[in-house]
């Protein structure tokens, strides 16, 4: 008996014939091509393709995974106060600048209901970042309250959009005494609107 592995049976007459034969031994009629018998035949990937697709997958990784971190990462304004001046600009109903004013990290710890410390308010940054003869306020940075809480004369209350502690750089605040004030802007001076 032969072996089936090594033959190729016509379509017409239904005779093994050799693999690689053109024609069959018996009729005469042309047998199929014998590659097609043989073993798979694996195509390869164009080493150009599969680099394009690693590097798109790896780009949508990252950004899925900044995605998640920028979700879940509940961020506070203490976290920015004591690494540059920021910049906030107060505004009134119309969205028109009521008042800049600086603020200058000092001092921080964390407590339970949030971050407390002290900082220091100033109408202008100063090019020597010599802030020594401004006297340091309190401040409250409270998720769990949704604001901070700068205790200068008047006090200035900035609210988080939610109560998840989700930070923004524009949002509603308030300032004791001053009922034009109604919104702000939160800027970090070294590198413009923080984000």
């Amino acid at each position: 008996m032969k072996d089936n592995k090594l033959s190729i049976t016509c379509p017409n007459c239904g005779k093994l014939n050799v693999i690689g034969s053109p024609r069959c031994s018996n009729s005469g009629h042309p047998l199929p091509n014998s590659n097609q018998w043989g073993p798979p035949q694996h195509q390869r990937i164009p080493k150009r393709l599969v680099g394009i697709t690693l590097t798109v997958a790896a780009v949508l990784a990252m950004i899925l995974l900044w995605t998640i971190i920028q979700h879940n990462q509940a961020l506070s304004y203490a976290t920015f106060l004591n690494s540059a001046p920021q910049k906030v600009i107060l505004y009134n109903a119309r969205h028109r600048p009521v008042k800049t004013v600086y603020l200058i990290g000092d001092q921080r710890k964390k407590t339970t209901t949030g971050i407390q410390g002290t900082l220091v308010v100033a109408n202008k940054v100063r090019p020597d970042s010599d802030y020594r003869n401004l006297r340091p306020v309190r401040y409250t940075d409270s998720r769990s309250a949704g604001m901070v809480v700068i205790e200068t004369k008047p006090t200035m209350r900035f609210y988080y959009p939610e109560r998840t502690g989700k930070l923004t750089y524009n949002g509603r605040c308030t300032v004791a005494g001053h009922p034009d004030v109604r919104y702000f802007s939160w800027q970090n001076i070294s590198g413009g609107v923080t984000k």
